[in-house]
């Protein structure tokens, strides 16, 4: 089994009250990939600018990633600085800077346009429609997003829904995208726009699956330090 994921790898400044971080390795897709390779064979489709450090390229291959999907162009690497409080599920954006990523058109490799499985990391949802229009007959579609997706784009957000089986985001996006603020209420709305589960991550509180009537809620791991 592989997983093709289609999604953003950044270069992020992060500050916490923990300390600071540089241009380090970030992106929804480089997440997912590393995460998902210590379970299954994992298929990248993104891209960086020519300015996207070598040691990065190298942890990716190292994982055994299929990185023909990455393309490297002119310009720019896809940049964003954010700032975290206490509270690490709603970080506060200072800038993104799309660069390269601001005209990526995914090209599915042929090789991978027969993938089962399809994780649509945190991108533009027109681009996470071009791929689906790609693919052929995907047998479980997941979907990520965030607030600034949310913001300038809820409306082709909300279309893409209706060709997802799972849809993950945390609980203040969940909020931002229907106009409620009870969770429960929250996800029968997304779920009446066509994904069979919602996932609202909640930060070091945990997860909850909202499926049919039912839910089920899973807590965070409690770790002395990270």
């Amino acid at each position: 089994m592989s997983v093709l994921v289609i999604g953003s790898v950044a270069l992020d400044t992060i500050k916490t009250p923990l300390g600071k971080g540089r241009e380090v390795l970030g992106g929804s897709a480089t997440y997912f990939s590393v995460s998902a390779s210590f379970f299954s064979k994992v298929n990248l489709v993104a891209v960086v600018g020519n300015d996207f450090p070598s040691r990065y390229l190298n942890t990716l291959g190292q994982r055994g990633i299929d990185l023909r999907g990455l393309e490297i162009k002119k310009g720019k690497t896809f940049r964003w600085e954010g700032e975290y409080g206490w509270d690490f599920n709603d970080p506060r954006t200072i800038s993104t800077c799309l660069n390269v990523f601001s005209h990526f058109k995914p090209r599915i490799p042929k090789e991978y346009t027969q993938s089962k499985y399809v994780f649509l990391a945190n991108i533009d949802p027109q681009l996470q429609m071009n791929v689906l229009e790609q693919v052929k007959k995907p047998k479980l579609v997941v979907c990520d997003t965030m607030n600034y997706w949310i913001k300038n784009k809820r409306r082709d957000l909300i279309a893409l829904l209706k060709k997802v089986d799972i849809f993950l985001l945390n609980d203040s996006e969940a909020r931002m995208l229907t106009g409620k603020t009870n969770l429960a209420e929250v996800a029968r709305i997304i779920r009446a726009w066509g994904p069979r589960y919602v996932i609202i991550k909640k930060g070091e509180h945990g997860a909850v699956l909202v499926m049919n009537n039912s839910a089920f809620s899973m807590p965070g791991l409690l770790l002395d330090s990270v």
